[in-house]
């Protein structure tokens, strides 16, 4: 067994650099495994801190872990995953298999390094050896702005990682498209990207690759819908999603589910939340099993109808969620964020919906100004909870 290093984060580029020192040391000496913990900022709660430290803690960890980094705990408490050298060595030799040149690339830093997207990154350029541009806003320390890309001083080839809603806002800013579109690879992960934001972005030459994977498999796995290399993808009978490969963790530092882990380092194979589909040939995610409700009788997923209100004109983001209903079962809320002011009454994307995925699908349309987000850029499911409690409570009132 090994030690662990816990490292409070610093926001920005100061807690990026004490990140990348103890994470080489670890490669390169034999130094303990790193825990990056994410520190204060408008994002991250004292109370969420603590639930992350609770879950990377422990006085020692399996001698080939290297790191342990949190999930998310967008639905539930966050877990600390034991990767190890051999997992974040095939997670970049795969990736750039599939993206060649992608290991002598320069590395942009867009995404928190204490989540497995912004660590990817980190990692990568210590594997390659290569230079890590790290962007004002990293760790909470400002806002993401779209104009701080073009102030970053790379003048070799170069790649970032970046979630979907940092994609739209730099589609949305002519520079930082230039800039985007200049880049060897974009990154795109995190949470589902429509496919008219895919559209957009390659439509200007930008060589975005949308990722699936988690946590537990090291990042993105599947790029565009197609596994890489050495990774396999099952699904069951009810489509729910099982990864198998080298980039599979060492699995959970608390033990718990280890049963999701199975096999040899080689062919570990880890049993996701994930339902998918192939949809020729390429690997289609529909939603997760905890996102899959019934209504009047009928199965629905959530992530269907979030996609299917992604890929209406006008439409920015969105999101769903189900509340309990003693008629129905449940019923449908869909908070969405528009693009401009211009728009059909709400009423019009409900119909939208239905005429899609059925009646059973159609939900109640609210906007909002914006949606609840984590730091490595998903939905906090938690937050829309709330709203949809908070919505819930309007309605009594009106009735």
């Amino acid at each position: 067994m090994r030690g662990l290093q816990i490292i409070d984060m610093a926001p920005g580029a100061e807690g990026v650099a004490a990140l990348s020192a103890a994470l080489r040391h670890r490669l390169e000496a034999g130094g303990p495994a790193v825990a990056p913990l994410p520190g204060p900022s408008r994002h991250m709660s004292a109370e969420y801190i603590a639930t992350v430290r609770r879950a990377v803690s422990a006085e020692s960890v399996p001698d080939d872990v290297v790191a342990v980094i949190s999930t998310s705990g967008s639905t539930g408490r966050p877990r600390g995953v034991g990767l190890t050298e051999g997992n974040l060595r095939a997670s970049a030799r795969l990736a750039d298999l599939r993206r060649p040149g992608l290991a002598g690339c320069d590395w942009v830093l867009a995404l928190p390094a204490t989540s497995i997207g912004g660590f990817n990154v980190v990692a990568r350029s210590l594997i390659g050896g290569t230079a890590l541009h790290v962007l004002p806003s990293v760790g909470g320390a400002a806002t993401f702005d779209p104009a701080d890309v073009t102030s970053v001083p790379v003048d070799r080839p170069y790649a970032v990682s970046v979630v979907p809603a940092q994609l739209q806002s730099l589609l949305e800013h002519a520079p930082g498209a230039q800039w985007l579109a200049r880049a060897h690879t974009v990154l795109i992960g995190g949470a589902a990207t429509s496919a008219d934001v895919l559209a957009r972005a390659r439509a200007i030459g930008i060589e975005a690759v949308a990722t699936y994977g988690m946590t537990e498999s090291t990042g993105g796995c599947v790029f565009d819908g197609v596994p890489l290399d050495d990774v396999q993808v099952d699904l069951d009978a009810a489509g729910r999603i099982t990864l198998r490969g080298p980039v599979i963790a060492a699995g959970y530092l608390d033990g718990s589910d280890d049963g999701d882990f199975v096999g040899p380092p080689e062919s570990r194979q880890f049993l996701t939340s994930d339902i998918g589909e192939w949809a020729s040939g390429r690997l289609r995610i529909v939603g997760r099993i905890d996102d899959v409700v019934t209504v009047h009788g009928v199965n629905v997923a959530l992530g269907a109808i979030e996609d299917a209100l992604h890929s209406f004109e006008g439409v920015r983001d969105a999101a769903v969620v189900a509340r309990p209903d003693p008629r129905s079962g449940h019923r449908l809320i869909a908070y969405v964020v528009f693009r401009g002011s211009a728009k059909p009454p709400l009423s019009h994307f409900a119909d939208l919906v239905r005429e899609r995925l059925g009646g059973a699908a159609r939900p109640d349309v609210v906007e909002v100004d914006s949606l609840p987000h984590l730091p490595n850029g998903k939905i906090d499911r938690r937050a829309l909870q709330t709203l949809g409690d908070q919505h819930d409570s309007s309605a009594q009132k009106d009735d």
